[in-house]
């Protein structure tokens, strides 16, 4: 857990406070959102043992915007029979699956929705029974007893892992999803990489430096962006507070953001314990220090489950969508309960 975190208690001066955008309507990326509220990907794992979308799925994000959201990013979908970690998990690697997720996408533009989706890779965070061979990871690991210990990957497994997640993406872009998000978190394949608890190689892509363990990330993020059949934004999903253990700080979270930058990332989403949460020691959170190093869009989340902390977060004015905590969705006419404690 993050040891240096406290949550944040001052708050702003009254009179200091400007109205708040969270409910009005705004271009980005040459699309039109209808707010800047978001739901972000989680793993609903409603898909079939095919990974393709069914009835439910389509409900679920229909529900999604039908009660006020403006935005989706569809759950964490697998870009190879190879990174499934989920016998549920929604697939976009291959062509089967292409018709499901455009009805999925047409249903959500249908309602007025801007629809995107998280591309993933397990890694060790699987089971041959799910995924079909041997785990895949940077180094040797085994996660417990429902998965099998994976293998470390070689040339040829990273060849095939880059073009798996520029074949997804470039499926994306034909069924129309109008953003495209890289999972680079929950101890995934590429969160696995950054990590040095389940980093220990010994080659380019260990752990002997921020360049090294963020190698194939970068590679990925970099293939995708070359590649002229797609035009969509890229986000990158990561986590930092687990590595703040192992002496993550503010100077490696600069190279991390200037690293995405400089391979082509639009947009960041990062994932702390809680989006007020302090950091580094110091007194700004997560949401504040990323926006030191880039001026790029930020989605922001983390525990936020109450008005009182989306109208906190908000008026810092850094972020271009919020991703509410999911309890809050449980919540009778949450948009309405929302928009009046946040505008009244």
């Amino acid at each position: 857990m993050e040891k240096t975190a406290k949550k944040i208690t001052k708050t702003p001066d009254a009179k200091s406070i400007k109205p708040h955008p969270v409910f009005k309507s705004f271009d980005r990326f040459g699309v039109s959102f209808k707010n800047h509220l978001l739901c972000s990907p989680f793993i609903e794992n409603q898909a079939d043992r095919k990974g393709m979308v069914t009835p439910a799925l389509i409900r679920h994000y229909v529900s999604m915007i039908q009660q006020g959201v403006g935005a989706v990013i569809v759950e964490s979908a697998y870009v190879s029979q190879q990174g499934r970690s989920n016998l549920h998990q929604l697939g976009i690697s291959e062509e089967e699956h292409l018709p499901g997720l455009s009805k999925l996408v047409k249903a959500v533009k249908n309602e007025g929705g801007v629809i995107g989706i998280s591309l993933t890779h397990a890694g060790a965070k699987t089971s041959e029974f799910i995924c079909g061979e041997q785990p895949v990871s940077p180094s040797v690991y085994n996660f417990g007893r429902d998965f099998d210990t994976s293998r470390e990957f070689d040339i040829g497994d990273r060849e095939e892992i880059i073009l798996h997640f520029v074949h997804a993406a470039e499926r994306a872009e034909e069924i129309g999803m109008d953003l495209i998000e890289i999972h680079g978190t929950d101890q995934h394949l590429l969160d696995q990489c950054f990590s040095l608890k389940f980093n220990n190689r010994d080659d380019e892509y260990g752990p002997s430096s921020l360049e090294d363990r963020m190698r194939l990330p970068m590679e990925i993020v970099h293939a995708v962006k070359q590649r002229d059949s797609i035009s969509r934004p890229i986000c990158y999903q990561f986590s930092i507070h687990e590595k703040l253990e192992d002496g993550f700080n503010a100077n490696e979270l600069e190279q991390l953001i200037k690293m995405l930058e400089k391979n082509g990332i639009d947009f960041f989403h990062p994932m702390p314990p809680h989006i007020l949460n302090r950091i580094f020691d110091q007194e700004e959170n997560l949401l504040e220090w990323i926006s030191r190093f880039t001026k790029k869009p930020i989605i922001a989340e983390g525990n936020i489950k109450s008005p009182l902390v989306l109208k906190d977060v908000s008026i810092l004015r850094l972020a271009d969508w919020y991703a509410m905590e999911r309890s809050i969705y449980a919540r009778p006419q949450w948009f309405q309960f929302l928009k009046r404690k946040l505008v009244s």
